[in-house]
């Protein structure tokens, strides 16, 4: 074993150097980019600045670069000698919106990498800390080269004015695209070089790891993903995707090497459900126990870290024993193997072989059945209803039905296809003819899963991607316009290309995705033109409704306790109210052409005074000057010349007589049309005309909800639990109220931050990140093989 100080310096050696040569050409490739996009595009101001804020930061990229060393030396030294903590504020702070978009976009980078390097990263964690055992560094470190430290130290070399609007997808794309290679090949190199030191140990015992295993353990989920809005209460940590960021530390958990693989392999099967820490972890007896027998056990025995299969099957197989699937077949508490259980009992297994020749016949077979099953809540029934079906094919193959069972690795891929397929089914908005896509693709998914379980913790897999565009293709859409129904022809035809043509070659699923992928950018296309129509007719409905408020004000103000004629009172409450409101919608408050129309009103109160007290001249020069302004009043409010006319002399013959009858007249109640029932809320009936005064609801996390930014993801439950995604498309400047949409851009609600909060209190709304749908149906299969920690509020 090397020297453990000399390894520590050559790994950072090689890390700093490594790393730091990202950032080498960086900014002039992107200078490059923003001329181009300059060339193609329109906005020249827009382009200008750009080019302006590139162009300051290639003069600086010297320092930039120093900057970004210093920051990688300084997580190796906080490694070796952590800084002293420091008590300070850990509060919600306020970002302005340029340091928010770039916080955001370092935290997507960060997960996207945390996914695609989980092995290696893992290795060097036991290797690393190995290392910190022979240099007397006590308690667990944060990896120094993590994603997390690397995207971070890159996020910060900016502050909210260095990167203009336009150029920082075009900065972080470049960082994107560059830094997954350097580090894929950093880790291979330091993981090397620490084995070769001597410092190569398995999770399970000091023995040096014979090798690198596959990167068979991707996650699904997004294993940083904002934990969601938990009730009304303002603790914990929810952080969603939009306007607030909590200040976390970047160390783990402490822990010997047992403890370490525990929390690792609970944030990673939480992750391959989609739900990142906060669906890890074991029910009942926890990862201990899971460790005790099965793959997990056999993993550790090997000498190698346990892969998403060891993990997951070894969960089924305890959901099972818990009785979940008496119907199920697999290992007994005896310990006996599948076979041995298979002769004592006096049974055939199925091979894997003989099953997937069964779901072939199956494949082209009418799939009604599937498609009732999915329409019911129960995610174990669709698992029944396969083996039954099954089992009634298995006589073509010339076995006895009632003295046949499954192996357990067929168990396992017939009860997460079950659990999947429901659980996708239970997550999203379903038409009946959208259902009957799903459950056509039951047994082609079956199959997949037979020979390549893959399928669940591998995000690019050809199936997944399928499932993941038929869903966004299909949830809400009822078919009502003919570009729907075209949208659900072209995914019938993805599914019966699959269904026909589906033997063994995967490949058919990622060209069915691709084509009905085509077709759903074109509708994503008039999505976002749907969506900005829709925000742009609140804020004219909004904008209407402050008008109407703001001159209802003013004309109460004048009638308030002033003995006025009925015409000079009428006018007020007709004509000016909503010359008024023109006026405002036109011009704006404050304007000059505002102010005057505020004039007319204010004279006319004068002149009805002035006539009151019997002062004829003034009232007739004051009638002559209000003439022209009288008839632009009069014009506003789409009054032709000869209505006009009779208005005013009905207010000149008022005004003529001092003695005309008097008294204090009240404004009417304007009928509110404004706001109608399609901007209320269609889960809950929040809508309020009058505002959120007698709304209960919790003010702190109101504010929370105020910072919520476009794009945020919710969860939006009905009455009957069913759950559907949802996300924010526009946020009124006016009135902060969120236009939410489904998948597709078609409109859900408008509602305000303080309803939000009362749906979230309620359970109706959950403010988390909109995974695709793949992702979000793992975590519920995650959680119902989790039972005891769902409840527990760790779904």
């Amino acid at each position: 074993m090397r020297e453990p100080a000399r390894v520590f310096e050559a790994i950072k050696r090689e890390a700093v150097t490594t790393l730091g040569g990202v950032l080498s050409g960086f900014w002039g490739t992107i200078e490059e980019q923003v001329r181009l996009e300059a060339l193609a595009g329109h906005d020249y101001s827009g382009a200008q600045d750009d080019r302006m804020a590139v162009m300051a930061l290639g003069h600086r990229a010297l320092e930039l670069a120093t900057r970004y060393r210093d920051s990688l030396e300084r997580e190796f030294d906080a490694w070796r000698k952590p800084p002293v903590e420091r008590s300070g504020d850990k509060s919600l702070s306020l970002m302005s919106e340029g340091e928010l978009e770039i916080h955001l976009a370092g935290q997507h980078t960060t997960e996207l990498l945390d996914h695609q390097f989980l092995h290696p990263l893992e290795l060097m964690e036991e290797r690393l800390q190995a290392l910190a055992t022979a240099l007397g560094v006590e308690g667990k470190r944060a990896n120094p080269v993590r994603p997390d430290a690397t995207v971070a130290a890159f996020v910060n070399l900016f502050g909210a004015e260095d990167l203009t609007r336009g150029l920082r997808p075009l900065v972080f794309n470049q960082f994107d695209k560059r830094l997954p290679e350097v580090l894929g090949e950093l880790y291979e190199k330091l993981n090397s070089m620490l084995e070769a030191a001597g410092f190569g140990y398995s999770l399970a015992s000091d023995a040096p790891v014979r090798g690198r295993q596959p990167d068979t353990m991707h996650s699904a989920g997004t294993a940083s993903a904002a934990p969601a809005a938990r009730g009304a209460d303002g603790g914990g940590q929810w952080v969603p995707d939009g306007g607030m960021v909590e200040h976390m530390g970047g160390a783990q958990s402490p822990g010997g090497t047992a403890a370490g693989m525990a929390q690792g392999y609970r944030g990673n099967t939480g992750g391959m459900a989609g739900g990142g820490h906060a669906t890890g972890g074991y029910a009942g007896g926890g990862i201990g126990a899971a460790i005790a027998g099965g793959g997990m056990h056999a993993a550790l025995a090997e000498g190698r870290a346990p892969r998403y299969r060891d993990v997951v099957r070894d969960q089924l197989r305890h959901w099972r024993a818990a009785g979940n699937d008496s119907d199920a077949y697999g290992h007994d508490d005896s310990g006996l193997t599948e076979s041995a259980a298979a002769i004592a009992a006096g049974v055939q297994v199925l091979r894997t072989e003989d099953l997937l020749s069964v779901a072939q016949i199956l494949q082209g077979d009418d799939a009604s059945l599937y498609t009732q099953a999915l329409g019911a809540s129960d995610s174990r029934e669709l698992s029944r209803v396969i083996r039954e079906a099954i089992l009634g094919g298995v006589r073509q193959l010339g076995f006895d039905p009632d003295a046949t069972h499954f192996s357990v690795d067929e168990e396992d891929a017939i009860d997460l296809v079950g659990m999947l397929f429901s659980s996708l089914s239970d997550s999203t908005d379903l038409a009946q003819r959208a259902r009957d896509f799903y459950g056509r693709l039951v047994v082609p998914y079956l199959k997949v899963a037979l020979t390549d379980d893959s399928m669940f913790n591998r995000r690019s897999h050809p199936a997944r991607r399928l499932l993941d565009v038929l869903t966004e293709a299909c949830d809400g859409n009822a078919g009502e316009t003919p570009q729907d129904r075209e949208t659900l022809d072209r995914a019938e035809r993805a599914v019966d290309r699959v269904v026909e043509e589906y033997d063994d070659d995967q490949a058919i699923f990622e060209l069915a995705a691709s084509e009905l992928r085509d077709q759903l950018e074109q509708q994503r296309r008039r999505t976002d033109l749907a969506e900005k129509r829709a925000g742009e007719a609140i804020h004219g409905r909004e904008r209407l409704q402050q008008a109407r408020a703001h001159a209802a004000d003013m004309v109460a103000s004048r009638l308030a306790g002033r003995s006025l004629t009925t015409p000079v009172a009428h006018f007020l409450d007709r004509h000016w109210r909503h010359h008024l409101t023109q006026a405002w919608l036109r011009e704006g408050h404050g304007t000059d052409r505002h102010h005057q129309a505020i004039a007319v009103g204010d004279a006319m109160v004068q002149v009805d005074a002035d006539a009151a007290q019997a002062r004829g001249r003034v009232v007739a020069e004051q009638l002559l000057a209000l003439q022209v302004p009288l008839g632009e009043c009069y014009a506003s409010c789409g009054m032709d010349a000869t209505a006009a006319r009779d208005a005013m002399a009905r207010i000149i013959a008022a005004l003529g007589l001092p003695d005309s009858p008097r008294k204090v007249h009240h404004p009417e109640q304007a009928a509110d049309d404004v706001d109608g029932a399609e901007d209320a809320s269609p889960l809950s009936g929040l809508h309020l005309a009058g505002g959120t005064d007698t709304l209960a609801f919790d003010p702190n996390i109101a504010a929370r909800m105020r910072r919520l930014r476009v794009g945020q993801g919710l969860r939006l439950i009905d009455e009957d639990g069913h759950e559907t995604a949802a996300r924010i498309a526009w946020i009124s400047p006016l009135t902060g109220r969120f236009l939410v949409v489904n998948r597709r851009g078609v409109r859900k609600m408008v509602v305000s931050p303080e309803e939000l909060t009362v749906l979230v209190a309620r359970g109706r709304a959950v403010i988390r990140s909109v995974d695709a749908p793949f992702d979000e149906a793992m975590k519920q299969v995650w959680q119902h093989l989790n039972p005891r920690q769902a409840a527990e509020g760790g779904g």
